[in-house]
């Protein structure tokens, strides 16, 4: 027994968190204009030529570290964004095509009852520790 079973189901908590947030920005900016995703090795762009900002949707990957702890970041998803046609779109191009984040609203709904369960199982993890950490207190005292 020791504060790292805590430390780690608060570290995957925190993970959980990172993944419900992307996912839910992704959700808030389905309709936002994005740009043309960039080449190999080019940095994607954050502002179009007119001056309007960019969206470009994220995914939660986490990793685990060597003490049991996750490490969550977030990174572009790829491609990032689609080309749609919608012709009645402010930012449409002569043929009618815009661009917009690559978001599939039933995989974001999916990640989002994926981090619920993460975070309920880590938070569950905590408690047990919590309660252990407790009776060994108990016993010792």
């Amino acid at each position: 027994m020791s504060i790292t079973g805590i430390t780690a189901g608060l570290s995957g908590v925190l993970a959980a968190q990172n993944r419900f947030e992307s996912s839910a920005n992704n959700i808030a900016n389905i309709r936002s204009v994005s740009g043309p995703n960039p080449a190999v090795g080019e940095e994607p762009t954050r502002i179009n030529a007119d001056g309007t900002p960019v969206f470009r949707p994220t995914v939660a990957q986490d990793t685990t570290t060597t003490s049991g702890a996750v490490r969550s970041g977030q990174t572009l998803a790829n491609p990032s964004a689609v080309q749609i046609f919608d012709p009645s779109a402010a930012d449409a191009a002569e043929d009618g095509t815009v661009f917009r984040g690559n978001v599939d609203i039933g995989r974001e709904v999916t990640e989002q009852v994926r981090a619920t369960a993460q975070f309920e199982a880590n938070l569950q993890a905590i408690r047990v520790q919590d309660e252990a950490l407790e009776e060994a207190i108990d016993i010792l005292s």
